[in-house]
């Protein structure tokens, strides 16, 4: 993909550019990357719309960098629990193994799970979003091993990680609850491993 753009000078500019990128990188999460238009992000920033022209040379350019943003706030919440996992003596982290992976591969309670997978989903829209995740899928699973290492478990991360998404598109799908399906999922992966 494209390189980002060099930093704006001032403050002023850095700080527009930025609420920018958050505001795309939230449509993106909420809506899919059709929602990400230059007078819709200007709309949710709070900017004219002439200032998204400026700072993004176009659409897929500014999608690439907010997917780059929602995989790093995705890396960052696993990394900190990966954090608490290392913490942890090997017994109790195993104890705790799947509210840990859970935690560490699913949205907080904040988020709709719905709209959260339907993004993902919708990534394949836009080959520059599927180009950030895949980037930062790296970061993401090794945050995973972590936790999995420490605990002393031979799952590997895309285990995990297939088990917990499928076992969310199964209850999303089905009307059932996600977490529970992902925690009965990964009980039995655990048990086995």
């Amino acid at each position: 993909m494209t390189k980002p753009l060099s930093k704006p000078k001032s403050l002023k500019a850095q700080i527009t550019r930025t609420s920018l990128v958050l505001a795309a990188a939230a449509l993106l999460r909420e809506r899919g990357p059709e929602a990400v238009t230059y007078r819709k992000v200007a709309e949710w920033a709070g900017a004219a719309s002439s200032s998204v022209g400026y700072y993004f040379d176009s659409v897929t350019e500014l999608l690439y960098e907010a997917g780059c943003y929602n995989i790093e706030l995705w890396i960052a919440r696993a990394e900190k629990v990966a954090q608490a996992a290392d913490a942890l003596d090997p017994e109790e982290c195993r104890e705790r193994l799947v509210d840990l992976l859970l935690e560490a591969c699913l949205p907080d309670d904040t988020v709709s799970m719905p709209a959260h997978y339907a993004q993902l989903i919708a990534a394949s829209e836009a080959p520059v979003v599927t180009e950030a995740y895949r980037k930062g899928r790296e970061a993401l699973d090794a945050a995973v091993n972590r936790i999995l290492v420490r605990a002393g478990v031979s799952l590997t991360p895309s285990l995990v990680v297939a088990l917990v998404d499928g076992g969310a598109v199964k209850a999303i799908s089905e009307g059932y609850d996600v977490r529970e399906i992902a925690r009965m999922l990964l009980d039995s992966a655990v048990a086995l491993g």
